[in-house]
């Protein structure tokens, strides 16, 4: 299966080259570079240590999405505040209806040779329209940007392929909202593999949550990397509502003193959903803190699987850092993988990291009921209690408001209903 979905991969990306003309010659070296390291290192398979929990080549599309083209369509919904919106339709900057604020302006496109993994290598290799932002010196935007990824019926079957780069310079401060999602998310077969790149220079704060609402057969691959120099803030939120597949890497490297980096999210499954979270945060710089707080609620027959790496080099003395991976199941046919890990090579930190599996307390949902409140509402009450303190720590309140909502429409309509204890 891995070498029939290769081959027909390598085949097909030769087309993508007919419409990236406008990037210049240089970087479409770089994208034939990208696919020439894409082609050694293949499609990862559960043989493969970073990819033990997820068979991932069984749910990939076999095309590309290569039209790029401008599409009417209305403004998402999911959009926050229309005064900052950048708006992607199957992986292409919709640069009609994006509004970017003052402060913020698209940036000179950059090649690079250098990939986080397979799929980052095929990202750029097929990005049709890789978008690169900056964020002027001194910009304070007070009110959340919605980057939205929305596919429609032009790119059922294919591989979409949104790239961003966003370079933070000093003393900015923004949220954004980066949405997946579709105009049919009942129907739609597809594939995202998204490549999401941030640079924050010194003293600067980027808030980013990132929200996976994709259609129920589509399958989400996506990368969140960061790179964060002295006296940086970088704080990271991914929720997943569930999909057919998802994976996410998370890739963040505290590279100044004073930097710190906050890595949190919540996976939210029911049915046969499948999520998997890979997270890497890498200390190599002395006095710097991280910490890390990702919660699941799992249902059905639903799968989760969670990574958590903490890396310290050898110069980066005095750092703090704390991982926690908790999880809530629903059902007995509900199972979880959890993987904590540290390698430390320092010798004056502190780290702690951890995990735990339970279920809903039976005393807890006796009091609520012994309070008048109905068995199926009493359950609502305790998992909401449960992923609020993961939630609550996103900053903005627009975006907290946001997740709120996406939570109660995408899982507790339909997971919790599906409770088999």
């Amino acid at each position: 299966m891995e070498n029939l979905i290769f081959n027909e991969l390598i085949k097909n990306s030769a087309s993508v080259s007919d419409v990236t003309a406008d990037l210049g010659a240089s970087y479409n070296t770089a994208m034939k570079n990208a696919l020439e390291q894409f082609k050694v290192m293949g499609i990862p398979t559960k043989k493969h240590e970073d990819w033990i929990y997820t068979n991932i080549s069984k749910s990939l599309a076999p095309r590309f999405f290569t039209k790029n083209a401008e599409i009417d369509q209305d403004i998402p919904a999911q959009v926050i505040d229309q005064r900052g919106m950048i708006i992607l339709n199957n992986g292409v900057f919709n640069k009609q209806q994006s509004v970017l604020p003052e402060g913020i302006s698209l940036d000179q496109m950059k090649p690079t040779e250098n990939f986080f993994d397979t799929f980052d290598a095929l990202n750029f290799g097929v990005a049709v329209s890789p978008l690169f932002l900056r964020i002027k010196k001194n910009t304070v935007i007070d009110f959340p940007i919605t980057i939205i990824h929305q596919v429609d019926e032009v790119g059922v079957n294919r591989i979409v392929s949104p790239r961003i780069n966003i370079v933070a310079e000093p003393f900015t401060k923004v949220s954004f909202a980066e949405i997946f999602t579709s105009t049919q998310n009942l129907l739609f077969q597809y594939t995202t593999n998204s490549s999401t790149h941030f640079e924050l220079h010194e003293n600067a704060f980027v808030e980013h949550v990132k929200f996976q609402i994709e259609a129920a057969g589509a399958t989400h691959i996506g990368l969140t990397k960061a790179v964060i120099a002295k006296n940086a803030n970088f704080k990271s939120m991914t929720i997943d509502l569930g999909n057919l597949v998802s994976r996410h890497n998370i890739d963040v490297t505290v590279a100044g003193e004073g930097a710190e980096t906050h890595v949190n999210g919540l996976y939210a499954l029911n049915k046969s959903q499948h999520a998997d979270i890979f997270s890497h945060i890498n200390h190599t710089a002395a006095h710097t803190n991280s910490d890390q707080l990702f919660k699941g609620i799992l249902a059905g027959e639903s799968h989760g699987a969670f990574t958590g790496k903490i890396s310290i080099a050898k110069d980066a003395q005095l750092v703090n850092s704390n991982q926690l991976n908790k999880n809530l199941m629903l059902s007995k046919k509900a199972h979880i993988d959890t993987r904590p890990q540290l390698m430390v090579a320092a010798d004056d930190v502190k780290c702690a990291h951890g995990a735990t599996i339970g279920q809903l307390s039976q005393e807890e949902e006796f009091y609520l009921q012994s309070r008048g409140i109905q068995k199926d509402m009493a359950k609502r009450m305790l998992c909401h209690g449960f992923a609020t303190d993961v939630l609550y720590k996103i900053d903005n309140k627009k975006i907290l408001e946001l997740s709120e909502k996406l939570l109660y429409e995408s899982f507790e309509k339909t997971a919790l209903a599906e409770m088999t204890l």
